[in-house]
């Protein structure tokens, strides 16, 4: 059998979640070309910034926001995490040279990644879902070489090892290890704010020795982190992040459409004049609703992972504007929900959110890739009609917006791999 009847073999046997499996492992390209441009145009990454905090640390220098840009090459990137997580970082900031410890980070979320491709096909086991061996092949490969698996990787940010934590203290809760999962997500949440929030689906859940274990942790952590460093430092972090790192500037007069965030504070900004922290509180009372919805007719123990997905989502477009880093965040349950979801509505919502979130093109990008094309007036006016609609959504926030319609769908319909196999 030549190679194109192979390929055409592979994707027609297993319905469309190859075939978006497949368009996943193509925008890794995409995303190459991506962290190609931003290597060459010498823009900052994540990984720098833990390296000189981790060095800060080592030194008994102040790290906290911009206090890391003392004594070092950045401009643009400040540590945004509570001051208990920086000695994690000192294991980089003990190398000389930032590029020692990087090639070590690249390696580390590789094995994040490939953890997590391994967790959603524990996902699917335990919910008696039979795989061909291509089927587990291609999760691994879109959880390892998909476009925002390649950026993150690129950039060096914790978002896969904070997603890892997550899905494993979300398969801790189901399995009654709720101490486990309430810490690992308390855990979490110093390093990204926002698991905070998945306290409501604990309390949905009514996992009380989670929330227990969670409140245990995450105040233990931040006595720590006075103890280490003082409550100075906490004051200072507490004051980056509600007057820097909320970004609420950044949405007066209407968020540039070239800003690659995917919040739905975006439309609304171009109506309303409020502060970026004000539109938090209006997008969240908004889609609360929706997640409520979820709530409600959830019965099963898989209605109730997507419950938590749904949650998930809702907070990614409302509670902080994500950039593209967070897509990855979607990764575990949606990646093993494609292949258990019967409804067909439901599944195509789940399958387009999918195809959609991995499309990061902005008007620059649209303008780039127009003038490489000889279009003409045609070309000009793609441009100016794409720039018009990407003002108002982008296309990652369709993708989330069609990930929660997938939600809502999937627990109003009866689903018959609802149970896991023990």
């Amino acid at each position: 059998m030549g190679s194109v009847e192979r390929v055409r073999s592979l994707l027609s046997a297993q319905r469309p979640e190859r075939v978006t499996l497949v368009f996943g492992l193509f925008t890794g390209a995409l995303g190459v070309v991506l962290a190609a441009i931003e290597f060459i145009e010498g823009q900052e990454i994540d990984y720098q910034a833990y390296y000189f905090a981790g060095r800060a640390v080592i030194e008994g220098e102040p790290f906290v926001g911009w206090a890391i840009t003392d004594g070092s090459f950045l401009t643009e990137k400040a540590y945004v995490y509570t001051p208990v997580t920086a000695p994690v970082f000192s294991v980089y900031g003990a190398f000389p040279k930032w590029q020692f410890g990087y090639v070590l980070n690249v390696l580390l979320l590789l094995g994040v990644f490939y953890l997590i491709g391994k967790l959603v096909l524990q996902f699917l086991d335990r919910h008696g879902v039979e795989l061909e061996r291509v089927d587990r092949l291609l999760i691994l490969g879109f959880c390892l070489f998909s476009g925002h698996s390649i950026l993150g990787i690129y950039r060096g940010n914790v978002d896969p090892i904070v997603l890892l934590a997550l899905g494993v203290g979300l398969l801790a809760i189901e399995r009654g290890e709720e101490w486990k999962g309430g810490t690992l997500w308390a855990a979490t949440a110093h390093f990204k704010l926002f698991p905070a929030f998945l306290g409501v689906w604990l309390l949905y859940r009514r996992a009380y020795r989670a929330i227990g274990a969670a409140i245990v942790t995450g105040l233990g952590l931040i006595v720590l982190g006075v103890a280490l460093f003082g409550v100075d430092a906490h004051i200072d972090f507490v004051e980056f992040i509600v007057n820097e790192r909320s970004r609420e500037g950044y949405f007066q007069g209407g968020l540039d459409p070239e800003i690659q965030w995917i919040t739905l504070r975006r439309p609304f900004s171009q109506f309303v004049s409020l502060s970026g922290n004000q539109l938090f509180a209006v997008t969240t009372t908004l889609v609360a609703p929706f997640v409520y919805l979820v709530y409600r007719d959830a019965d099963s123990e898989l209605d109730r992972t997507v419950a938590f997905f749904a949650t998930m989502v809702a907070m990614l477009i409302t509670i902080v504007p994500s950039t593209l880093n967070y897509v990855v965040y979607l990764y575990f349950p949606l990646l093993g929900l494609v292949y258990m979801t019967e409804d067909p509505t439901a599944k195509r919502l789940f399958l387009a959110g999918l195809v959609l979130v991995n499309l990061p093109l902005y008007p620059q990008h649209i303008e780039l890739i127009v003038d490489a094309l000889p279009l003409g007036v045609v070309g000009d006016a793609a441009v100016a009609g794409s720039r018009a609609v990407l003002t108002y959504v982008s296309i990652p926030l369709v993708g989330f917006l069609c990930l929660l319609a997938g939600c809502i769908r999937f627990v109003r319909v009866p689903n018959v791999t609802g149970q896991p196999t023990e």
